[in-house]
């Protein structure tokens, strides 16, 4: 009886704390942070204004080449990133990315810079456009355990002594 009442007044307590507890209303929303890298940026679509010069071996085939300025092309990007770049010929709003043309048309990405240089078509006129993707992660590594920051190929070339400083624990495969 003693346990009936004990048990009693501890359901009536946890009831009676259920029923009058309430949630809060919530608060004000606090400060916009600020605004993170972005890690896709693109150019403006920019019109060619190619200049001819006639460098070719084969008589008659001329190339055509343009410097465009890009600022937002740093060391960094060239060695980390990827850029994506457009061709739109005006072929019905078609636009071509630039390596489907490759084949004529030779793209050199350096710091702050691109150069185009094709030969047979002069492409002044129509627009080109770059994309670049900025690189924050470095594929083919581990990224947890005793190997993280280890590309696959490091990890393959250790000797049996350093794969052992990384924590490896010997597998009995002996039959007993």
């Amino acid at each position: 009886m003693k346990n009936l009442k004990l048990a009693f007044i501890l359901s009536s307590v946890i009831i009676l704390a259920m029923i009058g507890c309430k949630k809060g209303d919530a608060g004000p929303a606090g400060p916009a942070g600020p605004a993170g890298p972005d890690s896709v940026i693109y150019s403006s679509w920019i019109t060619l204004n190619m200049t001819e010069f006639d460098d070719s071996p084969n008589p008659g085939d001329t190339t055509f080449d343009q410097q465009i300025a890009a600022p937002l092309i740093t060391q960094d990007i060239l060695d980390k990133g990827v850029i994506l770049s457009y061709v739109d010929l005006g072929a019905d709003g078609h636009v071509f990315p630039t390596s489907s043309i490759g084949f004529v048309l030779a793209e050199t990405f350096t710091v702050g810079q691109i150069e185009l240089q094709i030969t047979g078509f002069n492409l002044s006129q129509s627009l080109y456009r770059y994309v670049i993707m900025k690189g924050t992660i470095q594929g083919n590594k581990f990224v947890s355990g005793p190997a993280a920051g280890l590309t696959v190929a490091e990890v393959k070339s250790m000797s049996y002594n350093d794969v052992l400083k990384l924590g490896a624990k010997p597998i009995n495969t002996s039959p007993n």
